[in-house]
């Protein structure tokens, strides 16, 4: 009666796929894995800016590659939240090993199953308490 979710699995394997694909120094090994799992038109919105393709999610952890003595990496601290093309999440990013933020993100994937819109919240993480009384 119930069938195990492969499409959840898979669209996790790709989230974590681009976690990881956002730092590779080397451009082309980087592209390269990025426009494997997203779609052509990819919207990525951050609280800082919104950007468009595999290009633009690059660019908008460029930062994080230049400064390499930081150390940083994404984490999924939650199973992919899956349901008519839509998706959720929460992450940590870590710096030196520490975890310096918590978020949530949440997208979509086009008729295709790329993922095709993303947008991420820094901070407070749903479920979370959020020290405000």
């Amino acid at each position: 009666m119930f069938g195990h979710d492969h499409e959840g699995e898979q669209i996790a394997e790709r989230i974590d796929h681009l976690m990881a694909a956002v730092f590779v120094a080397d451009t082309t090994e980087r592209m390269e894995a990025l426009t494997r799992h997203v779609a052509p038109d990819l919207i990525y919105v951050s609280p800082e800016a919104i950007f468009e393709g595999a290009q633009g999610l690059s660019d908008a952890f460029s930062r994080y590659r230049t400064e390499a003595w930081w150390q940083t990496g994404l984490r999924r601290t939650s199973p992919i939240d899956l349901h008519h093309g839509y998706f959720r999440f929460t992450w940590e990013r870590v710096e030196r090993g520490a975890t310096v933020m918590e978020g949530s993100t949440f997208g979509s994937l086009d008729e295709a199953g790329a993922i095709c819109r993303v947008v991420t919240f820094e901070g407070l993480v749903p479920g979370q308490p959020d020290g405000r009384s």
